[in-house]
C-alpha cells in the first residue's frame, strides 16, 4: 500500500514529522513501513527533515531530495516550504538502490558507474527511478548535465531493457543548492537509482509538453557543450532575436522567463507538427559579447537542425488534460498502486503565467482514485524515441499497477 503525507510547516523537523504523521495515520492494521520517498523544498534543512520523518516512522530508508514544490492529491505548492512523502508498506517491494557520489569527477563517468551497478541488480523490464543533484554550484547556477549522465548510464547497462524515469533535483526557481536523500543521509553531488521490480510493478508513463515552433529549421554551425555560438553561420543571439522580432536588450528578460527553447525534431522533419517527436532544450543564458546562448543540456551538436520553440500555455494545458485522461483510460484502476508526477518547475503557473495550474489538472483528473505524489524539478527523465532522455519543459506522469 501507498500512503501520502504533506506539510507546509516552515520548521524543518516539524515539516518532516507532520508529513510522516499524516501518512502513518492512514496505515491500516499492522502494515509495516518498507521505505519512504521524500521530496521537500529547498528552504528546509534536509537533515532535520529526515530527523522529523524518523521520529514518526522509525529508522526507515528515505530516498528523494530537494524540489521547487510538491504536488499531492489534496495539495499543491511551491513556496519552498512543502514536504511531501509517499510511505510504502508491505507488500510493496523494498527496492534495491545504487548510490554514486562525486559527480564533480564527471557526469559521464558517474552515469557509467551507475549503469554498471544497475546491470548487476536489475532484470528486464524493471523500473529505475533516478534522482540526481542538478546544481553543481550557485550562485550563479552551474548545472550538472543530465544528457552526459544518461549517456554514461546506457554505456554501463548495455542492452538491458529498463523503464527509466527520474529528475534533476533543484532547490528553488533560481537553482539554489540542491540535495539528495540516499536512504540514510543527505548527500550533495550525487545520484541515486531506485529499482522497482518489473515482475511486481508495471509502469504506465505519459509525457506532457507544451511548446510550439516559431521559426523554420536552423542549423547549428558552432557549439561547445551547452554553449551555442552560431546558427546558420551567424551569432546565435543575432539569429534568435531576428527570428522572434525582438532587440538584443530584450533577450535576457525573455530568457529569464523560461519562455524560449530550441527543439530538435526526430523522424521526418517535414511531417506535420507533433509535440511528442521533439526534444526541447531551454535557453538559460545569453552572452552579448560573443553572441552565444547557453542551453540547459549539452546534447546538441554541430549540424543538428533545430527550431526556436516558444512556450504555449494553452497547448500545455490541453496536453495535460489529454495525456492524463488517456493514461487513466488505458489502465485497470483497481490494480493501480501509486502515481508519480515529475513536473518541470517552469510549468508552474506562478512562473509560466498560465491562468491554469497544469498540475492541478492532473490532481483533479486523478482525484482520490490513486495515491499521488508529484514534485517540480529542474530536469525530467523519461522514455522518448527509443530510450530515456533528460527533458525540459515536460510533465512526466507514471502510474504503477500490479498487473
Amino acid at each position: 500500500m501507498t500512503y501520502i503525507g504533506m506539510s507546509h510547516d516552515t520548521e524543518s523537523d516539524k515539516a518532516g514529522q507532520q508529513a510522516a504523521s499524516m501518512a502513518r495515520n492512514q496505515i491500516i492494521g499492522k502494515d509495516s513501513v518498507s521505505w519512504v520517498l521524500a521530496l521537500c523544498g529547498g528552504r528546509y534543512e534536509p537533515d532535520r527533515v529526515l530527523d522529523g520523518i524518523r521520529s514518526e516512522l522509525g529508522n526507515v530508508d528515505i530516498y528523494g531530495g530537494s524540489a521547487v514544490g510538491i504536488i499531492t492529491n489534496n495539495s499543491l505548492g511551491y513556496t519552498g516550504y512543502e514536504c511531501g512523502l509517499a510511505v510504502f508498506t508491505d507488500p510493496f517491494p523494498v527496492p534495491e538502490v545504487v548510490v554514486i557520489d562525486n559527480m564533480e569527477a564527471g557526469e559521464y563517468e558517474t552515469g557509467r558507474n551507475l549503469g554498471l551497478g544497475l546491470e548487476e541488480i536489475t532484470a528486464e523490464d524493471d523500473t529505475v527511478l533516478i534522482f540526481y543533484d542538478n546544481t553543481r554550484s550557485a550562485p550563479p547556477p552551474v548545472l550538472y548535465t543530465g544528457s552526459q549522465l544518461l549517456d554514461g548510464l546506457y554505456a554501463g547497462i548495455g542492452r538491458k531493457n529498463l523503464h527509466i524515469i527520474g529528475a534533476g533535483m533543484i532547490g528553488d526557481f533560481m537553482f539554489s543548492p540542491s540535495f539528495i536523500f540516499s536512504g540514510s543521509r543527505t548527500m550533495k553531488h550525487s545520484v541515486i537509482a531506485i529499482v522497482l521490480p518489473g515482475e511486481k510493478l508495471h509502469p504506465h508513463t505519459t509525457l506532457m509538453h507544451g511548446c510550439s515552433p516559431v521559426s523554420s529549421f536552423l542549423e547549428i554551425t558552432r557549439i561547445d557543450g551547452p554553449v551555442l555560438y552560431e546558427l546558420n553561420g551567424r551569432p546565435a543571439v543575432e539569429v534568435i532575436c531576428e527570428k522572434i522580432a525582438i532587440d538584443h536588450d530584450t533577450l535576457p528578460e525573455i530568457i529569464q522567463s523560461l519562455t524560449l527553447t530550441l527543439g530538435e525534431k526526430y523522424g521526418d522533419i517535414y511531417a506535420p507538427f507533433n509535440e511528442n517527436v521533439y526534444v526541447n532544450r531551454l535557453i538559460i543564458n545569453s552572452n552579448q559579447e560573443d553572441g552565444s546562448v547557453t542551453l540547459f543540456e549539452a546534447d546538441f551538436h554541430q549540424g543538428t537542425k533545430v527550431q526556436i520553440m516558444s512556450r504555449d500555455n494553452r497547448m500545455m494545458v490541453e496536453s495535460v488534460q489529454k495525456g492524463t485522461s488517456e493514461l487513466l483510460k488505458n489502465i485497470d484502476m483497481e490494480k493501480s498502486k501509486f502515481a508519480l508526477y515529475i513536473d518541470c518547475a517552469g510549468r508552474a503557473s506562478g512562473f509560466s503565467g498560465s491562468e491554469v495550474e497544469e498540475a492541478g489538472i492532473v490532481r483533479k483528473i486523478i482525484g482520490d482514485s490513486i495515491p499521488l505524489l508529484g514534485f517540480y524539478s529542474g530536469v525530467e527523465i523519461a522514455p522518448l524515441l527509443g530510450r530515456s532522455r533528460p527533458l525540459d519543459w515536460t510533465g512526466v506522469l507514471t502510474v504503477f499497477t500490479n498487473e
